[in-house]
Parts: C-alpha cells; structure tokens; sequence
C-alpha cells in the first residue's frame, strides 16, 4: 500500500532583548536577521509489508531515509529531504534554536501520523549556536524527523501533511 508523506513548516523569528547596566558597551552589529525555508521534510514513498504492519521512517537532517519495523523505502519519483532553512544574521550573536519535539500530521480522510522532529544539524531543541559569519553569509539549519506509521486499520494511506514552528531567539 502506498504512503506518500509531505509536510509544510512554519517558522517564528524572535529577537531577544538587551539591557545594559552601567557604562554603555559598544553597538553590536545589526540585530536584523532574515530566515527563508528553502526546503520542506518530505519522507518519500512508503508502504507496509502488510496491512497488519507497522514501522516507522526516519529522514536525518542529511538526508539519509531510514525504515524500522515492516516498513518498505519506494523509489517512486518523491525523493525524501530534510527541512532547509537559510538564517542570516550578522556575526557575535547567540542563537537558540527551539521547537516541539512531536506534531501530528493528518490525511484528507482524518487519519493522523505522529511526526518526532529533530535533530537539526545543529543539535537537539534548544541548540546554541553564535553567529560567526559575516553579515551577508548564510547559516544553513537542516532538521530531520521520523514517523511512525500504524497498521492500516489506523493509518490507511493516503497524503499526511502538518506543520511545525522552529523559533530561533537571538540574544
């Protein structure tokens, strides 16, 4: 039985703010960042072994599909990907990357499919990261998931999609 998963991603940019105390340090660079997703998670093609089979499809924040379980990898033209995301901020600025550890994915006819998202390349949520690139270079964050995938009594096939939120908060 053929699965074909897809998924969109919503992302929130927060800045942090400064105080200072006491005599003025010198201007920081510009605390103007701009965040583009280029790329959204896409699992592929999949199937069960059977209609009582279950499994689950991970896609590393690489590249690299992966099944557990009973799960068949299908070659059938939807290539599986990471989440690419293009963050430019200008160099001295820690970073904390956030989002939810799991979100539901649902087809047309109701049925859901838990998504486990992360790592990205850059760590678990709540990675740290400092901007050491020049203003108008590009920090490229990749981030992976896996999905479990129930018996067909649970899960029929059909396109699964969701989103997710990736806060980055800059201090």
């Amino acid at each position: 039985m053929k699965r074909f998963i897809v998924f969109f991603i919503c992302v929130h940019l927060f800045f942090g703010l400064e105080v200072a105390m006491g005599q003025s340090a010198p201007n920081p660079p510009d605390r103007t960042g701009t965040l583009r997703v280029t790329q959204t998670l896409h699992f592929g093609d999949i199937a069960l072994k059977s209609p009582t089979s279950s499994g689950s499809v991970t896609v590393d924040f690489g590249g690299t599909r992966i099944p557990a379980g009973d799960v068949i990898l299908l070659n059938m033209g939807n290539t599986a990907k990471p989440a690419i995301f293009e963050f430019k901020l200008c160099p001295g600025r820690t970073v904390t990357i956030t989002y939810s550890l799991t979100v539901p994915l649902t087809a047309s006819n109701g049925n859901t499919i838990t998504l486990h998202i992360g790592p990205t390349n850059l760590g678990s949520s709540g990675a740290i990261f400092i901007s050491n690139k020049g203003c108008d270079d590009t920090h490229l964050i990749k981030v992976g998931g896996t999905i479990d995938i129930l018996p067909m009594s649970f899960n029929q096939a059909g396109l699964y999609t969701g989103s997710f939120d990736l806060t980055f908060n800059q201090q």
